[in-house]
């Protein structure tokens, strides 16, 4: 009794090594194949014309860029930092903008100052 006991113990902690070696290989093959698949994506945004680019907050260059990554690397994630970038430099200029424009758009036609003043 006391030796399947401990061969019962012993096969549950190979299987559960067993598991965590295959959860880690197949970590690897999923990251490869999520990398592939984007790739193929990026590839589908490089088929674009400067004015869909555009329309999406890319340009030529990031696409480049990105597809100029190691076929092992994730494209996409280039996008995502590119576009990060250029979104944080707009809300600075933007920021920019509006503290250097004064009090703020001027109120409509037809409004009551007071009113505006004191909102």
């Amino acid at each position: 009794m006391l030796l399947m006991t401990i061969a019962a113990k012993s096969l549950s902690s190979v299987s559960a090594g067993a598991t965590r070696a295959a959860a880690v290989g197949t970590a690897g093959i999923r990251q490869v194949a999520r990398a592939l698949i984007h790739r193929r994506e990026v590839m589908r945004l490089a088929e674009l014309d400067e004015r869909g680019l555009k329309d999406i907050g890319l340009v030529r260059s990031d696409v480049d860029g990105a597809l100029a990554t190691s076929w092992l690397g994730d494209p996409s994630s280039v996008l995502a930092q590119r576009a990060g970038s250029a979104a944080s430099i707009a809300a600075a200029r933007r920021d920019h903008a509006l503290r250097h424009a004064g009090a703020g758009p001027a109120p409509a036609a037809g409004t009551d100052l007071t009113v505006a003043r004191c909102a």
